[in-house]
């Protein structure tokens, strides 16, 4: 992504290019939130209070098993391995191809994840039973990740295939670190 987007930042003005990139991202995230919160709203409807008892374990557990994959000690992942398509930006332009692939980040669930325990941020959302909930998890992720890829280019300078290389070697020990990080968020449900 990184290496698509950047020489496009260089193009046109950089600030605004990132600046729509991130408001996709958000976009993105808050669509797939109201649709998830929605979604949620008919399983309150359904199971009642007995939506919070399902969130207090299936979350945890999720969240457990995203762990465990992302420490490395599970080997099954669950991902998409469908990347936002490169081409949006001749089919769409400039400035709506960056939105667009900001957009398609934050929907979070359309294209590759390189943490198992992302995956259940989704999960928390529907479960939560609550539409302004589920907007709020999805939005801060969408923009969470667009905003993370346009850090790596504002960080890149004009040498992308060196930033998408720094990030590559990255991805192991942050997925260690987003691993813990799920364990001590499931340890913290379960005893709330």
């Amino acid at each position: 992504m990184v290496s698509r987007i950047g020489p496009l930042v260089e193009v046109g003005k950089r600030k605004t290019a990132l600046a729509l990139h991130v408001a996709g991202g958000l976009v993105g995230g808050a669509s797939i939130g109201v649709l998830l919160g929605l979604a949620g709203l008919l399983l309150r409807a359904v199971l009642g209070d007995t939506l919070d008892t399902v969130f207090i374990v299936a979350v945890p557990a999720a969240l457990l098993y995203g762990a465990l994959v992302d420490l490395g000690l599970v080997p099954l992942q669950i991902t998409s391995e469908r990347q936002t398509p490169g081409s949006w930006d001749c089919a769409l332009g400039h400035y709506p191809g960056i939105f667009a692939w900001g957009f398609d980040l934050g929907l979070g669930v359309t294209t590759r994840i390189p943490y198992q325990s992302l995956l259940v941020l989704p999960f928390a959302a529907l479960l939560s039973g609550n539409l302004a909930a589920a907007l709020a998890i999805m939005a801060v992720y969408g923009a969470s990740r667009a905003l993370a890829v346009a850090a790596a280019i504002s960080a890149a300078g004009s040498d992308y295939a060196a930033a998408c290389d720094a990030i590559q070697t990255r991805v192991q020990p942050l997925k260690r670190i987003v691993g813990a990080t799920a364990l001590v968020i499931a340890g913290l449900i379960v005893i709330s």
